[in-house]
């Protein structure tokens, strides 16, 4: 796991056109957060010489079968996609996955990376965040602002569905059952009302939210991603604490990540 610097917007696109020009034979996915940053990349990708596709919401059924069937494979290199990627796709030898824009919640960042290296080998992971002011990308930091208000009304939305859930399962077959499900996890995760088996696998502890408002709970879950790209110790130990494994994680490097490589 990388988490690196984009100072300005050119800077972003030339960090992951660099990342890419790295590794020509390698599938992976790149995550950003609206549908018009996909096709605004895919367009200037297509411009620098690469086949690539993007995936979002608004695509037919149809059209997200060719492109997923593209790069499952080997057709595409990697697909340019929202957070609408994922569900019940499965590439063993993707290499890597790199979040264009900071994902918001951190069971969706743990979701996304997941698509990687799922035949066991080495896989990467990069996420580019922006300079801490915002001054020098404050298209960044205005659309950072219009997800968090997003973000509050899928939650309202997602508070209602709590008791609607599962007691255990996974993350996957509750956001297939419910559009706003993993919201929904992410409320309780926030207010420590959800058990890990492991990153993919939950069960329900508690659904008592009296003592919680919803703010609190937004603030948490926000606060807790930003907590992970800060962290000074190694990156999986971190997840490792906050899906519930404090035990496991003590003393634990996993080596790897830019924190332990210094």
């Amino acid at each position: 796991m990388l988490v690196k610097t984009a100072w300005t917007p050119r800077g972003r696109k030339q960090q992951l056109l660099q990342f890419i020009q790295a590794r020509p034979q390698q599938a992976g996915l790149v995550y950003v957060r609206t549908r018009r940053d996909s096709e605004s990349l895919v367009t200037w990708l297509q411009q620098e010489g690469y086949a690539t596709a993007a995936y979002h919401a608004g695509l037919s059924p149809e059209e997200r079968r060719a492109i997923e069937q593209a790069w499952l494979h080997g057709h595409t290199q990697f697909v340019i996609c929202t957070s609408a990627f994922g569900l019940g796709i499965n590439k063993p030898d993707c290499r890597w996955v790199i979040h264009f824009h900071v994902p918001f919640l951190l069971s969706e960042y743990v979701q996304e990376i997941g698509r990687a290296g799922r035949d066991g080998e080495p896989a990467i992971a990069l996420t580019l965040v922006s300079e801490p002011t915002g001054w020098l990308d404050s298209g960044d930091k205005q659309q950072r602002q219009f997800f968090v208000d997003k973000l509050r009304s899928q939650q309202q939305i997602a508070s209602q569905l709590i008791h609607k859930l599962p007691r255990q399962g996974t993350v996957e077959a509750v956001s297939r059952q419910f559009p706003d499900g993993a919201i929904a996890l992410s409320l309780l995760q926030a207010a420590g009302q959800l058990r890990w088996q492991d990153p993919f696998h939950y069960a329900i502890a508690s659904t008592n939210q009296s003592s919680i408002t919803l703010n609190q709970l937004q603030t948490q879950a926000i606060a807790q991603m930003t907590d992970f790209l800060g962290t000074r110790q190694c990156r999986w130990q971190f997840l490792l604490s906050a899906f519930g494994f404090a035990a496991e994680a003590t003393n634990f490097r996993c080596g790897h990540c830019d924190r332990c490589q210094g």
